[in-house]
């Protein structure tokens, strides 16, 4: 609903001052804003200045004031002045706000029907922006004179008109005006609180008649006219009495108030004082542990001294002895290839001279074969390392210290008083006196007591962790019995049967719808995306309640989880979902830009991706180019598609950054498909992405108005359908699924309100669905998946249900 036209009017001339910057202060003004007047004409939470349209100033029911845009749920702000023009439409219907919270106090309050623009207007803000502007052209000498056409350098405050020196000094010397304040727009801004609006209202019935009565039963100002006309038998009061009584209830207010803002600053300053208290002992105790963590390293490199020491002496020892015994043996051999060299070589002569050497030929050969090889000593030690006692060094470990509170300083001990008498401190903090053997024997008592004492308190401090541990040991028990117990609700005692493939070509009928709009179990508020668990239950993304809800095919709750947020394990607009692994649920979690990893129980896993940050995407970028560095691999931007091919690949569409991201199932990046675009294996905004038994990929390219395939590896097969509302043609299609048996492609057609099936190479085979709220029609459907009976499920978003073909 649009501003009312006093709201247009006063912000109309402040829009050309404010939207041309951005910034928390307005330029080329001499510096005059203080920071008090730049913090009331600037948005505490988005930091921007406020100004007419999504930015206008509201003041909610806790007196703080934020921009429109500030207050809308972030999947709503979408603004037309902060996207490109390509981006596709989003319709407002979507996005239905009944409450709003306050972005500085994060309180709810109820929206007056449902219309932001119904909050009221701060005019304060709104008058200070108009102060602005019109300081700028006084400075530029564009600011005209209400009586001639003179630059205006004053303006009355209670008249709220801009003057010029001459109409200014005779304004100032009217017997009428001659009270009124004259000032300059620079005096102005130096003190805000000199604004005033006492210039009369009129009444928009009796546009003659001043505004000088106030209606407490219609809480409105009218004028004397309505009041005896239509406000006859109502509690009514001069404005200025209501002004007056309202002050005094102010006044009447301010000593509780200031009582109780002395005593939340009371409260901050301990909270202050404890923070620096924490810091302080965090790093004293951290100098302990340092401190005792390297008196420990210490140690344990005494001991590797001494171990690599001793290796070392027994190392040098064997070494000796191995060498002594190679040397002899190297010996040994050199004399034997000697010997046999000679016996070789003295053939080589005459045989006359080969028989007068028999005699040294048959010695040495004899020599040969009676030697005797020298004995090797075996007394060489192998060298080993076997820890010892490492056990009781790591249970050491575990008990080196304790981080909590300081203990006090207990037990008995002699210490010296003030008069520099030696006294003893006993068990109880007495101060003994006496004979030092009198105070020696004391202390011996003490110690003991004190020893007995401890030990009684570990006894009981063992006792108490035992049972601690007993405790946590049951509650363990008993989550796993109840995890169990859930598992096993899980599983109905039903055998899917196998039924013949589905005719796809025979007219669609329909069988049932269940579900409507709450937020109750087995309710739906925007249901989308779809899927099958291999029990035969369906799994639904509930998108405006933030939630997953697994049901039955007749629609009986079985399982809900998920709560709004941006923690793991919590979403933000689920618009897709899909099984991994056979039980787990893999989540498109759109608007927190990542996947998440859900457990049959609904207890969460990990996540998968991140926002991608729009600023450092073109950083690496080739000058005219559009490609994506890769330092965008596995960064998202609002992620709406998601399933699971044969190997267990995770397959993401994309949608901000145009493209399908392909991810190993243990979450590491593997390969992307496609990048922005209108050519065959180009995208503009994929949506639904499904997978066939081949591992075919086939996806929605929303704002191209068609299907495309790829074949496993991402390669582009074919593109079928277009723009039009013919048989084959689309309209923004959304969601798609495979039959298994017979390889048909269902594809939900959004924008017509309709199903289309095709055959596997994209020949249009059947169509069913129109817009309406019958049982049998559909209002912007979004979802769609079919199970082994071969019924077809489609998601019927604004009728809040699901039907059944």
């Amino acid at each position: 609903m649009a501003s009312s036209p006093s709201e247009i009017g006063l912000l109309s001339r402040s829009n050309m001052a404010t939207s041309v910057t951005s910034t928390r202060t307005v330029d080329n003004v001499d510096d005059m804003l203080t920071e008090k007047v730049t913090k009331e004409i600037t948005c505490n939470p988005c930091g921007k200045v406020f100004r007419y349209g999504i930015r206008s100033p509201r003041i909610l029911p806790c007196l703080h004031t934020s921009c429109e845009r500030c207050l809308k749920p972030k999947h709503a702000n979408f603004d037309r002045d902060e996207q490109g023009e390509d981006e596709p439409d989003v319709d407002a219907g979507l996005f239905s706000q009944a409450k709003v919270v306050c972005p500085i106090c994060r309180r709810e309050f109820a929206v007056p029907e449902g219309d932001l623009s119904k909050l009221p207007m701060n005019y304060y803000a709104v008058k200070l922006l108009e102060l602005i502007d019109y300081f700028k052209l006084e400075r530029k000498d564009k600011l005209p004179c209400i009586g001639c056409a003179e630059p205006a350098h004053w303006r009355c405050i209670e008249c709220d008109e801009n003057y010029c020196q001459d109409h200014s000094d005779f304004h100032h010397k009217s017997r009428a005006t001659c009270d009124h304040r004259i000032l300059t727009f620079k005096q102005i801004l130096l003190s805000p609180r000199s604004l005033s609006t006492m210039r009369n209202q009129y009444c928009t019935t009796h546009s003659n008649k001043p505004l000088e009565i106030f209606c407490k039963d219609c809480n409105r100002a009218i004028c004397t006219m309505c009041a005896v006309t239509q406000h006859k038998t109502h509690h009514t009061k001069e404005v200025s009495e209501a002004v007056a009584a309202l002050k005094a209830k102010v006044d009447a207010l301010k000593p509780q108030i200031s009582m109780s803002l002395y005593s939340l600053k009371q409260a901050l300053t301990r909270v202050k004082t404890s923070m620096r208290e924490v810091n302080v002992d965090s790093q004293v105790a951290s100098r302990k542990v340092s401190g005792m963590i390297e008196i420990c390293v210490s140690a344990v490199r005494e001991k590797e001294r001494e171990l690599t020491a001793e290796l070392e002496t027994k190392k040098r020892v064997n070494s000796e002895i191995i060498n002594s015994q190679k040397e002899l043996l190297e010996g040994e051999l050199t004399s034997m290839q000697t010997g046999r060299e000679f016996v070789e070589r003295a053939f080589v002569g005459s045989e006359v001279e080969v028989l007068c050497l028999e005699p040294q030929i048959v010695a040495k050969m004899d020599e040969l074969i009676s030697g005797d090889c020298p004995t090797v000593s075996s007394d060489v030690d192998r060298l080993s390392f076997t820890p010892q006692g490492h056990d009781n060094i790591f249970k050491a470990i575990e008990v080196l210290g304790k981080v909590g509170p300081p203990k006090p300083d207990r037990g008995p001990r002699m210490i010296v008083d003030e008069s520099g008498e030696l006294v003893l401190l006993d068990n109880r903090g007495n101060v003994i006196r006496g004979e030092t053997r009198f105070l020696l024997a004391q202390l011996k008592t003490n110690i003991l007591e004190e020893e007995m004492r401890i030990e009684e308190e570990e006894r009981k401090l063992a006792a108490k962790e035992e049972q601690e541990r007993l405790a946590k040991l049951k509650e363990k028990e008993r989550r796993q019995a109840e995890e169990a117990a859930r598992l096993k609700a899980l599983e109905p005692p039903r055998t899917p049967t196998p039924l013949p493939p589905r005719d796809f070509t025979k007219p669609f009928t329909f069988s049932r719808c269940f579900g409507k709009q709450g937020m109750e179990t087995g309710m739906f508020n925007g249901p989308v995306g779809l899927c099958h668990t291999d029990k035969g239950h369906l799994v639904v993304c509930d998108v405006h309640n933030n939630r997953i809800q697994v049901v039955k095919t007749d629609g009986s709750y079985v399982l809900g989880f998920g709560v709004t947020g941006t923690a793991v394990g919590e979403l933000n607009g689920p618009n897709d979902v899909c099984m991994f692994g056979g039980r787990n649920f893999l989540v498109a979690d759109t608007y927190n830009d990542r996947v998440q990893l859900f457990a049959p129980t609904g207890r969460f896993i990990r996540t998968i991706g991140q926002k991608a940050r729009r600023r450092a995407m073109f950083m690496q970028n080739i000058p005219g180019s559009v490609k994506k560095p890769d330092a965008m691999e596995g960064l998202f931007d609002k992620p709406f598609g998601v399933t699971v091919n044969s190997k267990c690949q995770i397959l993401v569409s994309d949608m901000g950054n145009h493209r399908i991201q392909v991810f190993e199932k243990t979450g590491e990046f593997s390969r992307q498909i496609g990048s922005r675009g209108d050519d065959p294996g180009y995208f503009m905004y994929p949506y639904g992405i499904a997978c066939d038994t081949q591992d075919n990929i086939y996806v929605c390219d929303l704002g191209n108005h068609r299907v495309q395939k790829f074949n496993s590896e991402g390669r582009f097969i074919k593109a079928f359908g277009s723009k039009g509302d013919n048989d084959g043609q689309f309209m923004q299609p959304r969601s798609i699924t495979v039959d298994a048996k017979t390889g048909c492609i269902a594809v939900v057609d959004t924008g017509l309100h309709r199903v289309q099936v095709f055959t596997s190479e994209g020949k249009f085979v059947n169509k069913f669905g129109r817009k309406g709220k019958e049982d049998n029609t559909f209002s912007s459907p979004c979802g769609i998946t079919s199970n082994f009976d071969g019924e077809i499920f489609v998601s019927d978003f604004r009728n809040h249900r699901i039907h059944v073909l």
